[in-house]
């Protein structure tokens, strides 16, 4: 068996909306719409990774949850801000010196009140690097 993430599954307010931010705003790819027994929802891939956008009246924006749902590399944290604050997304928490990795971090929210982490590594570490040891106090690698 060789496993990978097929996709990651979104409970959406709007799937038109969604997709407009997703593509226009955070440079993913609309794959496909369709509609299942009358209800539309979207694929939008970013990195080989599916999203799902299906329609639901239960997301952060109506019901005030308020949890991470994906998290997204970029390779220049401040340029990237500066280019999704220029198209109108929240940024909902300033960049932050991580402690589970070496670099920054930072949270966007989606219209449907989601927050993005969106996540830049400092060289050498990365989601391969082996050798990560904690620079923060109270942090500690167990394995």
């Amino acid at each position: 068996m060789n496993p990978s993430i097929s996709h990651i599954y979104l409970p959406v307010r709007d799937v038109n909306e969604s997709i407009d931010f997703y593509t226009q705003k955070l440079g993913f790819k609309l794959l496909r719409q369709y509609e299942t027994n009358g209800r539309p929802s979207a694929y939008v891939t970013l990195g080989g990774i599916l999203l799902e956008l299906t329609p639901s009246t239960t997301t952060p924006s109506t019901d005030g949850r308020s949890e991470l749902r994906i998290g997204i590399l970029v390779d220049d944290m401040d340029a990237t801000l500066d280019d999704v604050r220029s198209k109108g997304v929240e940024v909902a928490r300033e960049p932050w010196q991580a402690q589970t990795f070496w670099g920054r971090q930072a949270q966007l929210r989606d219209p449907n009140g989601y927050l993005i982490s969106i996540r830049q590594y400092r060289e050498p570490d990365g989601p391969d690097y082996l050798d990560w040891q904690p620079e923060h106090e109270g942090v500690v690698r167990i394995r």
